[in-house]
């Protein structure tokens, strides 16, 4: 018998206008090491009717659907000098897990400034895989009050399916102070500014491990750059000159399963992985 679980997430627009707003109402947001802005939301699955008649999830498929890609546009503002920060670019990643990942476990695979002593890399999941346990202490950032993520080769077997994707600027030839808008060359009005984005990644991964939790998780992971007016060594702090924004989808997602009912040694040894006991 096959099983799809559902989830939806919310599409954002974040600007300056919104940003106090949106920073107000997510669940969890900071600063990368590099200068972005990332955020998260959380949808959790009750599990406990597949629980009560013993069975399990055996994962086959990850589907994620979305009417658009994400839309920004800035002027690569940062500590407060235009076209002074990274290319602009945005990473979202989907997770399914067995066990909730805490919001110190995201931290450190987005490679948060509160993080900056673990590791100076600060690329997705880096932090974690190259020095999972280095200066960081018995912390829930590594295997503890719901951490994942602890070991050098990333051994995330809860995680359990996973889709990570990244986009960025594309020009097309064109000067980025094209882009830009007010008095700079290029002349862009504001109502019609826009970035185009190119897909360069997209990956999907995980361990497709039996789910046999009572709850399955989920967590969509944003990453973004922004204009800024402080550096990396804090949240970020928003410009408000330079009409920047950040548009994501919402997005429908499906985890495709086979329902099984393993044996009861099976069930116990699956339940043991499920839950990182």
């Amino acid at each position: 018998m096959n099983s799809n679980t559902m989830i939806k997430t919310h599409g954002y627009l974040v600007n300056n206008t919104t940003y106090a707003t949106f920073t107000a109402g997510v669940e969890h947001y900071g600063g990368t090491t590099d200068g972005r802005l990332y955020w998260i939301e959380r949808n959790d699955v009750d599990l406990a009717g597949i629980q009560i008649k013993e069975e399990v999830l055996i994962p086959r498929q990850m589907i994620v659907q979305e009417s658009y890609q994400p839309r920004i546009y800035g002027n690569r503002e940062y500590n407060n000098v235009i076209f002074n920060g990274q290319v602009m670019n945005m990473e979202i990643h989907d997770l399914f897990s067995t066990v909730k990942l805490s919001n110190n476990t995201i931290d450190l695979m987005v490679g948060s400034f509160t993080n900056v002593a673990t590791n100076q890399n600060n690329y997705f999941g880096l932090p974690v895989s190259m020095e999972p346990t280095a200066l960081i202490g018995t912390t829930d950032q590594t295997n503890f009050s719901g951490g994942l993520l602890d070991s050098d080769f990333r051994d995330t077997e809860q995680v359990v399916a996973c889709r990570s994707r990244k986009w960025i600027a594309d020009l097309s030839g064109f000067n980025e102070k094209d882009f830009a808008i007010g008095t700079l060359s290029g002349q862009m009005n504001a109502q019609v500014a826009q970035i185009p984005m190119r897909n360069i990644f997209d990956s999907s991964w995980g361990s497709g491990d039996a789910v046999a939790s009572n709850q399955l998780h989920h967590v969509r992971i944003m990453i973004s750059t922004m204009d800024r007016t402080n550096d990396f060594n804090g949240l970020p702090e928003s410009s408000a000159t330079s009409g920047w924004f950040i548009a994501v989808p919402p997005s429908i997602q499906y985890l495709t399963a086979d329902v099984e009912k393993p044996s009861f040694l099976e069930q116990m040894t699956m339940i043991r992985r499920s839950r990182a006991l």
